[in-house]
């Protein structure tokens, strides 16, 4: 398999990779990579995030017989989407498809992904058939799934899934989407004016995750925060209707003791009394959450990512940038 050089006009299919760790399964992708999209006119965009093995190192030497692999190196470890938005930006595909570099998911399963996008679809979405992952790691992407449909209203099965292919119309637009970047299927679904789901089979993975149990908990926290204003206006909806609920309940207690229905309880007036001030504060906190949203967006700025430099057979090209 060959692809023309960085000058030539670009190819068809982008694969970007994201590489943290990854030194003992770099070889095997590479292999696969160029066995099963033979006959496509591809360019692979690796981007090492800062690893802390040798697998620069390797991919360096299998550039060497490779020219369209592109090996972007960061100054140092920025995150998994960080460096996807580096590789989108480096990447010069009509479609830009993505994997992880552990072998969790199959290389050989990204031609239906590519036929898909031929067919239409601006964004094709992988679907887990089957989890190799622990009970508390598969509750926890339960959990997210649940959260991101929620917040976007786009009713994706796995949103987890790394395996994707996005339109290159999608892909020019990521770059102006500050930090809402760090949301990548969030924001591309949001993006995108068609897509679908294919389903691969979850292999067991190379290695331990770099997303614990406790970074999946942060990562949610934030996506609630920076991705969407919709969770404090449905706390604030939910304050409101607390609210006003408590304050009918208060109006007819008033009622029904002035007619005499009702004697003194006690127990109802604290209740109401609960009620109202509980509905109070969640609507105060609601509103506090959209202004410090507004703010959060706002005052970004910080570079998303920083590189060193582009690796493209066996020689060091391009400038550091952010």
């Amino acid at each position: 398999m060959t692809a023309a050089p960085i000058q030539s006009p670009p190819p068809e299919v982008s694969v970007v990779v994201p590489v943290y760790g990854n030194r003992n399964t770099l070889p095997e992708l590479l292999s696969r990579l160029d066995k099963t999209l033979t006959g496509y006119e591809c360019e692979y965009v690796f981007v090492v995030d800062g690893s802390p093995d040798d697998s620069l190192d390797i991919l360096k030497q299998e550039g060497l017989s490779r020219p369209h692999l592109r090996v972007i190196e960061f100054v140092r470890n920025f995150g998994q989407h960080a460096a996807l938005c580096a590789g989108f930006e480096m990447a010069r595909g009509e479609v830009v498809v993505i994997l992880d570099a552990d072998l969790q998911q199959s290389p050989e399963d990204l031609p239906p992904f590519i036929e898909a996008w031929r067919g239409g679809k601006e964004f094709v979405s992988g679907v887990r058939g089957s989890r190799k992952d622990s009970l508390l790691r598969r509750f926890g992407s339960y959990f997210m799934n649940r959260l991101v449909r929620s917040v976007t209203g786009v009713p994706l099965r796995d949103w987890g899934c790394p395996m994707a292919a996005i339109d290159r119309r999608i892909i020019d637009q990521i770059a102006f989407a500050g930090e809402q970047r760090r949301f990548l299927k969030p924001l591309v679904a949001r993006l995108s004016r068609s897509w679908t789901e294919i389903e691969i089979q979850g292999l067991e993975r190379e290695g331990e995750s770099s997303y614990s149990m406790f970074s999946l908990i942060g990562l949610s926290l934030d996506f609630m925060v920076s991705f969407s204003n919709r969770p404090f206006q449905r706390l604030t909806g939910a304050g409101a209707a607390l609210l006003g609920i408590g304050s009918a309940c208060a109006v007819l207690y008033i009622i029904l003791r002035i007619v005499g229905v009702v004697v003194d309880y006690p127990q109802v007036q604290v209740g109401i009394f609960i009620s109202v001030l509980i509905g109070m504060q969640t609507v105060i906190l609601g509103m506090l959450g959209e202004f410090t949203h507004r703010v959060y967006r706002l005052v970004q700025g910080q570079p998303f990512f920083e590189l060193r430099g582009e690796h493209v057979a066996g020689e060091f090209v391009g400038e550091e940038r952010n």
